[in-house]
């Protein structure tokens, strides 16, 4: 068996030239190019994916080798995975060949192979360096360009993948941060055999909401802090997925919170972990928030052209209405705008940095374990934003856009700290509590599209027509803060879930 550590990028032909004077500014000892050909096995019900197993045949050189792979890890653009490789005749997987111990339970090693069947196919040219790197390392540097075929279509291989032959991996990312700096370089958190599945089931980077982070109550602070980084990261990295297939606005959306979430968890943990404030990336993040907060009024205007304005129907000159904010959004950057940033070479280093922090902070954790209960550490931050939160919104009954809509950040943060640490104590019971919440929240979200409007209002000539916007706006504000204060009233009455005794 061997384990392979690899960062992968999202390349383009493109630029080839300017990666070729890369690698040649280091030294290699070998270098050779490659024609790949490479079959993936699985049975008509993904019997080894729902393993967590990837099955290939690859012929290179009138030779064939049979690879498993089995469940491993991705952070970031890093990979890390064991692998079983044997040589064999012809093309057809031999399962048997493979050590037993790899196989599941009760798995018919004969039965499987005889269901086995081709799900898709890639062919591609793989040249490959072996570079030298300091502290006797040896990393390949593999560039590989080709296409995934199944049945349903074709998809472009382009590639770059270092993979740590021997050595230091800290020296993965010194070379990791020069193909960083290759135009429209990408770090990949997908691997070629999950583009195949997806291309073969016709299935797609479907936008998913952000959930609670995967905590459990023996982890120790470190432990947690860890998790819910690379919860983030990987919300970030698929919506960033979303939205290069697919140009879904919805995607940016997610991937919005995923950066909140990041920022969050460094207000949550800084004080149990100082260090965290030392981080390299810290100042790369504050730059993607910074970089993408317009967002928040594309989301609100989106809201108002729903169903061609629809909302707006009933106020004067309504049409007039769309037209202005639609030239609003306009004047927002553009989906080529936003796919440059995620392409650039900042947010490629920011993903490493993020990455190798990540990796070496792991290591810290396991020689020096911080024991201390993440249980009373997340009731304390609970009991810190909500008892923050509760001191906003006061006693009073709500009545006060304004006010209200500057106790939203104050919400979404909070909110964020449940799906942070609310799964150490009893995921449905924070569920529940969470609801009335989310109902403010939607309340809020309303309010701020009035306040577009009043500010459109506000610009009417027209002391007549003024009037009639003011109307319409005092009523729906009326009926948004009622709601609000309805919900509100249903939240306090909840049952503190991180106090019960029930979990």
């Amino acid at each position: 068996m061997e384990t392979e550590i690899e960062i992968k990028f999202f390349f383009s032909t493109e630029f080839e030239l300017e990666l070729y004077e890369t690698i040649n500014s280091h030294r290699y000892i070998a270098n050779k190019k490659q024609l790949l050909h490479n079959v993936y096995f699985d049975t008509a019900g993904r019997s080894l994916r729902k393993m967590a197993m990837c099955l290939r045949v690859r012929t290179c050189d009138d030779k064939s080798v049979q690879t498993v792979k089995t469940a491993g890890r991705v952070i970031g653009g890093l990979h890390q995975r064991p692998e079983y490789n044997e040589v064999i005749e012809g093309l057809r997987p031999e399962l048997a060949r493979f050590n037993s111990k790899i196989w599941p339970e009760n798995c018919s090693i004969k039965e499987l192979e005889n269901e086995l069947i081709p799900i898709f196919s890639t062919d591609f040219e793989r040249q490959t360096w072996l570079v030298e790197m300091p502290d006797d390392t040896l990393i390949e540097v593999a560039y590989d360009k080709g296409f995934i075929e199944t049945n349903q279509g074709k998809v472009e291989i382009c590639e770059i993948e270092l993979e740590l032959v021997k050595g230091d991996e800290k020296q993965l990312f010194i070379l990791g941060d020069d193909i960083a700096l290759l135009p429209q370089a990408r770090l990949g958190n997908v691997s070629k055999a999950q583009r195949g599945y997806m291309l073969a089931d016709g299935s797609s980077f479907a936008v998913k909401p952000l959930v609670h982070s995967p905590l459990d109550p023996s982890m120790s602070v470190d432990q947690a802090l860890l998790t819910n980084m690379q919860h983030g990261l990987r919300h970030i990295q698929y919506h960033e997925h979303c939205y290069c297939e697919q140009f879904n606005d919805d995607a940016l959306k997610e991937f919005l919170k995923g950066i909140k979430f990041l920022h969050q968890n460094l207000k949550l943990f800084k004080s149990a972990q100082p260090v965290l404030l030392e981080a390299d990336w810290i100042e790369d993040l504050h730059w993607l928030a910074r970089t993408f907060s317009w967002l928040d009024e594309r989301f609100i205007n989106q809201n108002l052209l729903e169903d061609k304005g629809h909302y707006l129907r009933k106020l004067p000159k309504y049409k007039s209405l769309v037209k202005k904010l639609q030239a609003q959004n306009e004047q927002l950057p553009s989906q080529q705008a936003v796919l440059e940033l995620l392409c650039s070479t900042r947010y490629c280093q920011f993903i490493l940095k993020f990455t190798n922090w990540m990796i070496q902070f792991e290591k810290s954790t396991f020689s020096n374990d911080n024991a201390d209960s993440i249980k009373a550490f997340s009731s304390h931050c609970l009991d810190t934003v909500w008892g923050e939160l509760m001191l906003a919104l006061e006693e009073q009954e709500v009545t006060s856009t304004s006010h209200i809509l500057s106790c939203q950040g104050l919400l979404e943060g909070t909110l964020l700290t449940g799906l942070s640490v609310g799964n150490v104590f009893s995921q449905q019971r924070s569920i529940a509590f969470r609801s009335p919440w989310l109902d403010i929240k939607q309340g809020i979200e309303g309010l701020a599209m009035l306040d577009v409007i009043v500010d459109m209002a506000e610009q009417e000539d027209n002391s007549e027509l003024q009037n009639e916007y003011f109307k319409w706006i005092k009523r729906k504000e009326e009926s948004l803060l009622h709601a609000v204060e309805q919900s509100k009233q249903q939240a306090v009455q909840k049952e503190i879930y991180w106090h019960s005794t029930e979990q």
